[in-house]
């Protein structure tokens, strides 16, 4: 198995999966910083320099494991999704799709803009869920298994999206219904008046 270290967060994994059992928290927005997810990278261990300084104040001193809020987002990956160490929430989805807002950020910018299917590495797990598991877009393997229950945490953080059908009924699927349900009534009425025109002509004969 590859070693994800030091950028692991195993236990946002635990921290989403609850949250989203629970329910879905709006939060306000916050701006990315500037430069945050610059390559420059010191110490060569994933996390960047300009990271490194929001988080411990050198560009070397993270170890990928620190987390002030203790809400299961590592600081290193709270700064470049939001700004600081404790801005991110696990349980943050602005757009209720089962992706958090953080994750969103992170893949593509803004709250609301992952379809779950972003996959930088071309490994079938997607760009979001690498983030919650380990901290970047392409450092999971589909091995890992926080709860050792036997399902990956690929799998089930995957499992947890929500499709646009899920998510609300738009109008074109509702017009359709409509048509069918029209179609249906129309076929009935015709089927009906034709039955009673029958009925009258054998009466009458």
């Amino acid at each position: 198995m590859r070693s994800v270290t030091p950028f692991r967060s195993l236990s946002a994994v635990t921290a989403l999966l609850v949250a989203l059992a629970v329910g879905p928290v709006v939060a306000t927005a916050m701006p990315s910083p500037a430069h945050a997810s610059a390559s420059a990278d010191a110490d060569r261990d994933t996390i960047p320099d300009a990271v490194e300084r929001v988080v411990c104040g050198s560009a070397t001193c993270a170890t990928g494991v620190e987390d002030r809020d203790g809400d299961g987002i590592p600081d290193a990956t709270e700064v470049p999704a939001c700004g600081d160490t404790t801005c991110a929430s696990p349980t943050s989805d602005r757009d209720d799709d089962g992706i958090p807002d953080y994750a969103e950020r992170l893949v593509c910018g803004s709250d609301t803009c992952s379809n779950a299917r972003e996959d930088a590495d071309g490994d079938r797990i997607g760009d979001w869920v690498e983030f919650v598991i380990c901290g970047t877009r392409t450092c999971a393997d589909g091995t890992e298994d926080y709860d050792a229950n036997g399902v990956s945490d690929a799998a089930e953080l995957a499992a947890c999206v929500k499709s646009v059908n899920d998510l609300a009924v738009t109008g074109g699927v509702v017009a359709l219904w409509v048509a069918v349900a029209a179609a249906i009534a129309l076929a009935v009425g015709v089927a009906l008046r034709t039955r009673r025109r029958r009925a009258g002509t054998g009466t009458s004969a």
